[in-house]
């Protein structure tokens, strides 16, 4: 009987103990995103699509690989509160490695290559009688270009450099949590160099500053996308 009575205490025990790890472990992950989550917030900041996610190897981060037009990223997503921890280019990508449906038959490629050497020839005159002054990108097209990067609403424009080495600078509020994307974009062509992810203060007293130290950062960088760290320049 004594014997019984172990064998239940201890089988208990045990069930207890599953019990207890069970609600532990809910208990721990209850507040994380789940990995659709994960793939939103990466789609939906950056665009792109999903090529594989995996986790850290403390469980703490997804780390998803997202393929866009130019290249492949790594971006490294917070499960507890779904910020975005680093980002970095893993793969530049030519056009032989683009979908097929985004290349064009030889064929096809062949005529319009023909047909754009004898527009070049027709044109050539009148293009090279171009001043440089009209080809410049102005402020409001600038503005309107890192609206369709990011969206939200435009809080600060500024610019550095003149002629060909000219670069806007386009700071967006993206949401009303004050996060904000500052684009980078190239004065003549309207190209997007990089976008630099912060936070805007309210304190807009100090985006010059704030300009200034996020560009001068994502200088250090080659990706095209970059999560500004803010305390950087307090070191």
């Amino acid at each position: 009987m004594a014997k019984r009575s172990k064998i239940i205490i201890a089988l208990t025990g045990l069930i207890a103990g599953i019990v207890i790890g069970v609600l532990w472990v809910s208990f721990n992950q209850q507040d994380f995103i789940s990995e659709d989550e994960a793939r939103a917030v990466v789609t939906e900041r950056y665009g792109g699509s999903v090529e594989s996610v995996s986790l850290s190897d403390d469980d703490r981060y997804f780390v998803i690989n997202l393929k866009g037009n130019a290249a492949t990223h790594s971006i490294t997503v917070d499960r507890e509160d779904s910020s975005v921890q680093g980002i970095k280019t893993v793969a530049e990508h030519t056009e032989a490695e683009k979908p097929a449906e985004e290349q064009e038959p030889a064929a096809d490629k062949g005529k319009k290559e023909q047909q754009t050497d004898k527009e070049s020839e027709a044109e050539k005159d009148t293009e090279t009688a171009k001043p440089e002054e009209n080809t410049k990108l102005t402020v409001e097209e600038a503005v309107e270009i890192a609206a369709g990067e990011v969206g939200g609403t435009n809080v600060y424009s500024t610019w550095s450099g003149e002629g060909s080495a000219r670069e806007y600078y386009i700071l967006q509020l993206v949401n009303d949590d004050d996060e904000g994307a500052l684009i980078a974009i190239n004065g003549i062509t309207g190209n997007i160099n990089k976008v630099i992810w912060l936070e805007i203060d309210d304190d807009y007293e100090e985006i010059e500053q704030l300009v200034y130290e996020a560009a001068e950062y994502a200088n250090m960088y080659d990706s095209r996308y970059i999560e500004y760290d803010d305390e950087y320049f307090e070191d």
